[in-house]
C-alpha cells in the first residue's frame, strides 16, 4: 500500500505578488516570460503563473488604489498589470534575485513586490481579487 501524501510530504513552493510591464497584456505572453525563467533557472518543476491582471483591467485598477497603503515602499505609476506566480521552494531564492532588480525589470518584464508560502496573503497585500473558479 502507498505511503498517504501528508501535508509535510508535499512539495514546497513560494508564491510572488508581482508588477508587469504595461506591455505584457495577455497571459500568454507572461506566460511565455515564465518559461523562459524556468529555463534559465534549470529547474524541472514547473513555475507557475497561477492569477493575472493586465494594466488596464478593472481588477489592476483597483488593486493599485490601495497599493501604496499596503506596500509604501514599492513605488507603482499604476499602469503596471499584477500577477502572483508559484515557484518551487528549491529555487525561489534565485527566482528572487533574478526579479527583485531594476536588470531584472528590464529583461523579464517583471519585479518582485511581495512573496509568502501562502497565496492568500499575496491576495491581501496586493488587494486582488481570488479569481471565480468555475465548477463543473
Amino acid at each position: 500500500m502507498a505511503k498517504k501524501l501528508t501535508k509535510a510530504l508535499r512539495g514546497k513552493r513560494r508564491w510572488f505578488g508581482v508588477a508587469v510591464s504595461p506591455e505584457m497584456t495577455t497571459r500568454s505572453q507572461l506566460q511565455t516570460t515564465v518559461n523562459n525563467v524556468q529555463q534559465l533557472l534549470g529547474s524541472k518543476k514547473e513555475i507557475k503563473l497561477m492569477d493575472f491582471f493586465s494594466g488596464g483591467s478593472e481588477g489592476a485598477k483597483l488593486a493599485h488604489t490601495n497599493l501604496n497603503e499596503t506596500l509604501p515602499k514599492v513605488s507603482l505609476n499604476g499602469n503596471e498589470g499584477l500577477a502572483i506566480i508559484l515557484v518551487p521552494h528549491e529555487i525561489s531564492n534565485e527566482f528572487r534575485e533574478l526579479i527583485e532588480t531594476d536588470q531584472g525589470y528590464a529583461e523579464y518584464s517583471m519585479i518582485s513586490l511581495s512573496m509568502s508560502g501562502k497565496i492568500r496573503l499575496i491576495r491581501e497585500r496586493l488587494n486582488l481579487p481570488k479569481p471565480i473558479r468555475e465548477r463543473r
